[in-house]
């Protein structure tokens, strides 16, 4: 199936940047939340969009792609990329300022134990398996988040594409309190596109903003 456009012009897929990858296995557990208003398109993962794309939507979501900062956005459906979809957020010349791609995840409770630890395995699992080098990225903190009013673990960090670009990488692992189901949400930046002065601040460009609208139904 051919990339689906919300708005404006296709755009290049772009990988994942940076330096050895710390081994973190603790969660910094001071709860972030970022809040704001987003204006977008609405998006359901669910029942009708498994059936169309033929994947299996064990716990159907639904969120927001905002539109207010970024008219140039390009969709991904699965089986282009694993699990559901990629949207990628690029400028008027379809530079990539920042992208979000979701992935489903099941959690073996019985094994993992606790739910922050258990989250804090697959975000770390995650950022590892988004990028192309390990000994190129380097994860600055683990922490514990929110997502709505769900508990989430974040990741977040850095790291170098082949031509020494530097791409901020947050993956955040999120789940119901009780449920076995739950949603990897992996966002990358560029800060030269998005003006991001350092690695934090992908909490707030166009990905972590539809992240931060996300619903599970």
């Amino acid at each position: 199936m051919k990339p689906k456009k919300i708005f404006g012009t296709a755009i290049c897929a772009i990988s994942l940047w940076a330096n050895p990858l710390l081994a973190q296995t603790t969660v910094e557990v001071n709860t972030l939340k970022v809040e704001g208003l987003v204006v977008g398109v609405p998006q359901k993962i669910d029942a009708d969009f498994a059936a169309e794309h033929g994947v299996t939507v064990p716990k159907p979501f639904h969120f927001t792609v905002p539109t207010d900062r970024t008219k140039n956005i390009k969709v991904l459906y699965a089986p282009e990329v694993p699990g559901y979809a990629k949207y990628n957020f690029a400028t008027e010349d379809n530079r990539l300022r920042s992208s979000i791609h979701f992935i489903p995840f099941a959690l073996n409770r019985n094994v993992e134990g606790d739910l922050l630890q258990a989250l804090a395995n697959v975000a770390k699992e995650g950022f590892i398996g988004a990028i192309v080098d390990p000994d190129k990225a380097e994860i600055d903190v683990t922490r514990q988040a929110e997502v709505g009013p769900y508990q989430a673990v974040e990741a977040i960090g850095r790291y170098a594409e082949a031509d020494g670009t530097i791409v901020a990488l947050r993956v955040v692992a999120v789940a119901g309190e009780g449920e076995t189901e739950g949603l990897i949400a992996i966002i990358n930046a560029l800060p030269e596109t998005t003006g991001m002065t350092k690695v934090g601040d992908i909490i707030y460009v166009d990905g972590s903003r539809a992240l931060g609208t996300m619903r599970f139904d």
